[in-house]
């Protein structure tokens, strides 16, 4: 079932692969490209079409019959500006199948929007076009599909980004945190030094205090410590003197006798 779906697209975006033939006067360059195309040909078909080009340039049915033998080779973009040229025609059938054509050459390279556009064009120009209307069904449906994906693409790149902002914004708040518990250990220790050296300092103080709450000696008191070691010195040169007179003494008397 699956491939019989696949057949079905592929018979649904390819153009007519014969010349569209409706051309003001018979040429024997697009005579002979049709022949080609029809046998399967395409790079033959292809330069006689060419050839029809050179001496033709300016009508619409040559660059149909060209821009089919390009889409064969599948040189998608080149036959889409084929098409696009052979738009140009006046005649309406001829014009319906030029934007068909540019429909399917859109569709090969993923332009969905354009397919889409070049679609509604064939069924303005011929609207019973049941391959336009089934091709431009799809062409709506890949559009969609497309437009899913890219909003799908984008959100999970919102996603994305938020949860890398978020990610930065936790980095950044625990890079803060550790530089306001840094500024507060200093701040700690900065009120741990004062605190210490309110100590020492009223250690101090209590030292100095101490040392001047200590009795000191009254001034009658004083004075009768120095008397008394005046007085001792007193005496000392007093003695002093007493054990110089003795010796003088003893040196001055006479040897005892001894018989």
């Amino acid at each position: 079932m699956r491939r019989l779906r696949e057949i079905a697209l592929v018979l649904a975006f390819g153009p007519g692969l014969c010349g569209f033939g409706l051309l003001e006067k018979r040429d024997p360059e697009i005579e002979a490209g049709n022949a080609a195309l029809k046998a399967g040909k395409a790079d033959e078909a292809l330069g006689h079409y060419d050839q029809a080009v050179k001496k033709l340039p300016g009508d619409p049915g040559a660059h149909f019959d060209r821009g089919a033998a390009l889409y064969a080779l599948s040189r998608f973009d080149e036959a889409g500006q084929e098409f696009l040229r052979a738009t140009e025609a006046k005649d309406p059938a001829l014009k319906a199948s030029a934007f068909y054509n540019l429909g399917n050459a859109y569709f090969k390279k993923e332009k969905f929007k354009d397919a889409v556009s070049a679609y509604t064009r064939t069924l303005g120009l011929k609207p019973g076009d049941k391959q336009a209307k089934w091709n431009l069904e799809i062409a709506l449906r890949k559009q969609k599909d497309e437009q899913d994906k890219k909003d799908k693409k984008d959100q999970d790149k919102k996603d994305q980004d938020k949860k890398d902002q978020d990610k930065k914004d936790k980095q950044q708040d625990k890079k803060d945190q550790k530089d306001k518990d840094k500024q507060q250990d200093k701040k700690d220790q900065k009120d741990k030094d004062k605190q210490q050296d309110k100590k020492d300092q009223d250690k101090k103080d209590q030292s100095q205090n101490d040392q001047q709450k200590q009795p000191q000696p009254s001034k009658p008191e004083e004075d009768k410590q120095i008397q008394s070691v005046l007085d001792n010195l007193e005496r000392s040169q007093k003695d002093l003197e007493k054990e110089r007179a003795r010796a003088r003494a003893v040196r001055r008397a006479p040897p005892e006798r001894d018989w």
